[in-house]
């Protein structure tokens, strides 16, 4: 079972240390406040607009306390809305665009698109280490052309499962790169929260982004 944290703690511990010094601070002005009148010289009584614009102070930074608490609890509460709604994508079909594609059982099966113009084009696939693994000469028409591989590398070995990097370079007469895009569907298995980012683990082995998701079916 996948769970997802919607609530930022460390953001509730601060909002809440901050409202404990400001009580504690507050009932020692107090105290302070009550003693300097008790004891003051009658003959030369202290100006009581510093009283009040004291206390007016300590009113504005507690309201600015209250103001920031209740700003965490709306964010917390954005943040479980989201994750909620990122749990929904779990068993359904996406469309990622990004070079990080995933193999599987020695599959891996993606798309590229290249812009019109293009004399090359050549398509490394690269480990986690930014080794070589595959390479190939690829269609250059313009146009969306699939990517099929079976696994075996140049040893005779089968790619172990894992994500890795598709690397598209296209380039024209003059040697200059052009625009390309690599895009792949998969399905969602599994998502979970790594820091302040959401990441999706797909069927086909890669993990990807909130925002390298462009469709769901």
């Amino acid at each position: 079972m996948t769970t997802i944290s919607g609530v930022d703690a460390n953001g509730n511990v601060a909002a809440s240390a901050a409202q404990a010094r400001l009580t504690t601070d507050t009932q020692s002005f107090l105290r302070l406040l009550t003693a300097q009148l008790t004891n003051q010289d009658p003959l030369q009584p202290v100006d009581p607009t510093q009283w009040v614009t004291q206390l007016a102070q300590f009113s504005s930074v507690e309201q600015q306390v209250s103001s920031n608490n209740m700003l965490t609890q709306v964010l917390g509460e954005l943040r479980i809305g989201s994750d909620r709604a990122d749990m929904g994508y779990i068993g359904r079909t996406v469309e990622i665009v990004s070079n990080l594609v995933g193999v599987k059982g020695g599959q891996l099966d993606a798309s590229y698109t290249v812009s019109a113009g293009a004399s090359s084009v050549d398509v490394r696939l690269l480990d986690s280490d930014g080794n070589l693994v595959h390479s190939f000469t690829a269609d250059k028409s313009a146009g969306t052309h699939a990517i099929t591989w079976n696994g075996v590398k140049a040893d005779g070995s089968i790619a172990a499962d894992g994500t890795y990097t598709l690397a598209v370079e296209a380039r024209n007469e003059k040697g200059d790169a052009l625009e390309s895009e690599v895009t792949y569907r998969s399905k969602v298995t599994r998502v979970r929260r790594e820091e302040a980012d959401t990441l999706f683990e797909l069927e086909n082995g890669a993990t990807v982004g909130r925002y390298d998701i462009v469709s769901a079916a």
